[in-house]
């Protein structure tokens, strides 16, 4: 049985789509006779596939310390030494750091997923630590986007980076599956007891994610249009990030926007979320590396406004199948929503039908696990 390990900082709850993501392919490696085993500092998450046969490895590699590298490689050597991995996958840059060189000489291969555009390419120190991440057998793009990236900064590493695109589950995103029992339970877990238009943000809770420019232009449609009934519901995980949160809702009561924004927390059923949202927007100021929100709101079929950078404009085809408008542009995001709203059901439907087999075409979670495990069948053969 061939033994295959992922390493990730953790597998928190809290994370996004590397935990996520890790977690499918482990799942799958699982299902498909391979010793699939993941890498980390644990969370409330590294149970998850236990049941499947997913094995977790406890190393603290969430915090990154210079004194602390010497301990953690000696610690990896021993499980390396111990388990004789046939494949190591690596989703973050401090691991990469840390263990390339271990594994290079023990000639096992690696494979690296570029998750993100990653911060300072620009600056010599911090594109040598980027480095790492190119720096294996096989480098993964999670989009075209990122694929570009990494050949702006890392021309001569073309050979080695394999686009596969990440995906989403379109059985489970799928309109088709929501009763209305799960409609009701979200209406109510929401508190929503009139029918305004739902114009939803999902997302957790960070600065990039553009929540400012939603707010401001929600304040925009209520001078714009005074009597129109609507609603920005926020929906994503205020986890350490309270004082955020707490600037966010200074701005809403600045505004006297109080019954027009909600704040829900993170929602555990949110294919039914979705369902009930009028608009979906995707604000972020910066470049998204793959665009989750616009790839499953597309999934279910949902009219998406999304800002016009990342790999946001790799799911949306502007006009076709959602609307993509200038980034941080709280005026041109405001526009757009009401010229949504103002569209006829017809051509909304027309919208969503495109946008969804699309998402099924060249997003779909299936689609990425074959690939992920064909690549690293193409490196155990070479071996």
């Amino acid at each position: 049985m061939k033994k295959i390990i992922q390493i990730l900082p953790s597998l928190d709850n809290s994370g996004g789509g590397v935990e996520r993501g890790s977690l499918d392919v482990a799942k799958k490696l699982a299902e498909n006779g391979y010793d699939s085993y993941l890498m980390s500092s644990g969370g409330d998450m590294s149970e998850k596939y236990k049941h499947k046969g997913v094995k977790n490895i406890y190393l603290p590699l969430k915090k990154k310390s210079i004194f602390s590298i010497f301990k953690l490689r000696s610690d990896f050597l021993k499980i390396i030494s111990e388990l004789k991995p046939d494949l190591v996958h690596i989703r973050s840059r401090w691991p990469a750091n840390c263990f390339n060189g271990i594994l290079k000489k023990l000639k096992i291969p690696i494979v690296t997923t570029y998750h993100g555009t990653y911060s300072g390419n620009k600056n010599y120190f911090k594109r040598n630590y980027n480095r790492a991440m190119v720096n294996g057998d096989k480098v993964i793009a999670i989009s075209d986007f990122i694929s570009k990236e990494i050949l702006k900064f890392f021309p001569k590493e073309k050979k080695k980076i394999v686009l596969i695109n990440r995906g989403i589950d379109t059985n489970y995103f799928d309109p088709q599956s929501i009763n209305e029992t799960r409609k009701l339970n979200a209406i109510s877990s929401l508190g929503i007891h009139e029918s305004p238009h739902i114009i939803l943000l999902p997302g957790r809770l960070t600065r990039w994610k553009g929540h400012m420019v939603a707010i401001k232009s929600a304040k925009i449609i209520k001078n714009l249009r005074p009597n129109l009934n609507f609603v920005f519901l926020i929906v994503g995980s205020h986890q350490n990030r309270e004082s955020y949160k707490n600037i966010l809702y200074k701005q809403v009561k600045r505004n006297g926007l109080e019954s027009n924004i909600i704040f829900s927390g993170s929602m555990i059923d949110m294919p039914a979320i979705y369902t009930l949202a009028d608009i979906v927007l995707s604000t972020s100021i910066e470049p998204e590396a793959f665009g989750r929100v616009s790839c499953e709101a597309s999934s279910m079929t949902k009219p998406v406004i999304a800002s016009n950078l990342g790999a946001s404009k790799d799911i949306i085809l502007n006009n076709k199948t959602g609307w993509l408008v200038n980034p941080n542009d709280e005026k041109d995001l405001a526009e757009k929503i009401l010229e949504v709203l103002d569209l006829s059901q017809e051509k909304k439907d027309l919208v969503g039908s495109n946008a969804r087999t699309r998402v099924k075409q060249n997003f779909n979670i299936n689609s990425m696990l074959d690939k992920t495990l064909n690549l690293y069948e193409e490196l155990l053969q070479k071996k």
